[in-house]
């Protein structure tokens, strides 16, 4: 007689993005290939749209147990530990593939990840939110363009540093507040990936892009290390196998989505420019020294690792 199957364990997924969204595409790979992996011992319920609170939020929860698994970019996982401050800084990464070389480093992984896991937030995986540029109420077409612009900028320290070094005056604002800050004019303009820009039709509002790729905006899958430590052993691999079939689906989902996106913004007649870069760099060279004197030279050796990973592609 056949065993009847084990009463399956749950597990919620939060993230802040709509279903259209590639963070929505992995979230919803991992949620396959975990349900397949266990043959349905462990499921996952994914809540979208930001219904279980904002980014902050999200990671809090995280903390205390109350959401197992959610989908945050670096920037917002660096305010509770240091180290993931590097993804945050300008002109870092040259392009995706340096990225993903990046983010796939064991070496680098082993130096960031331990402390974050100690915090209670256990990164498994490493996805890729888009290249981040400008949008607004008006084109940018050169570095002056940008002075004195009200910039919605993330709750970031060094994308607001970058900013205010660009000539902008930053305003940090949750996410879900972007759209109607725009529409009334409380800012000019935001900074953010160009498919987020895209999904959430910020172009009804704001119909204007500078593609600066001035971030490759690193995105993490984290498990509550609470959820973790109740996982046995078995259930664990799981887990993992099904995170990295997430990363794999996610950066895809986002390269195509990618090669697609100026004919998709033209679609919305959407004004595209692509302002010479250089300029751009040499403003942002006192975010970098910024971030040696606050976090030490040890972890801003992080920043010539990624480099030397660019150059030895």
């Amino acid at each position: 007689m056949a065993m009847p199957p084990a009463v399956a364990k749950t597990l919620k997924l939060a993230h802040v993005q709509p279903e259209s969204h590639a963070f929505h595409k992995g979230a919803e790979a991992f949620k396959e290939a975990l349900e397949e992996v266990s043959g349905g011992e462990l499921e996952v319920d994914i809540f979208s749209n930001g219904v279980m609170g904002n980014e902050r939020d999200l990671l809090e929860a995280l903390q205390i147990g109350t959401v197992d698994v959610i989908s945050v970019t670096s920037a917002l996982t660096g305010t509770f530990n240091d180290d993931y401050q590097v993804f945050s800084l300008p002109f870092l990464f040259s392009s995706y593939e340096h990225a993903f070389a990046a983010m796939d480093s064991e070496d680098i992984r082993q130096k960031i990840e331990p402390d974050l896991i100690n915090s209670g937030i256990r990164p498994i995986a490493y996805w890729i939110g888009g290249a981040r540029s400008y949008y607004g109420l008006q084109p940018v077409e050169t570095i002056e363009d940008l002075s004195g612009l009200k910039l919605r900028t993330m709750e970031a320290p060094y994308y607001v540093r970058a900013w205010e070094d660009l000539g902008a005056i930053p305003t940090p604002l949750p996410f879900g507040e972007v759209y109607m800050a725009l529409q009334t004019n409380m800012v000019d303009g935001a900074e953010g990936g160009i498919n987020t820009y895209v999904s959430k039709k910020f172009y009804e509002v704001a119909p204007n892009v500078a593609m600066l790729n001035y971030v490759y905006s690193v995105q993490l899958l984290h498990i509550s290390e609470t959820t973790w430590s109740g996982l046995s052993e078995e259930e664990k691999g799981w887990v993992a196998e099904a995170a990295k079939q997430s990363a794999k689906t996610e950066r895809q989902f986002v390269l195509e989505e990618d090669a697609s996106l100026e004919e998709t913004l033209a679609s919305h007649n959407v004004k595209v420019t692509h302002p010479e870069i250089g300029p751009f760099q040499d403003r942002v060279d006192e975010v970098y020294e910024m971030f040696r004197q606050e976090f030490g030279e040890e972890t801003a050796e992080l920043v010539d690792q990624i480099r030397n990973l660019n150059a030895s592609q």
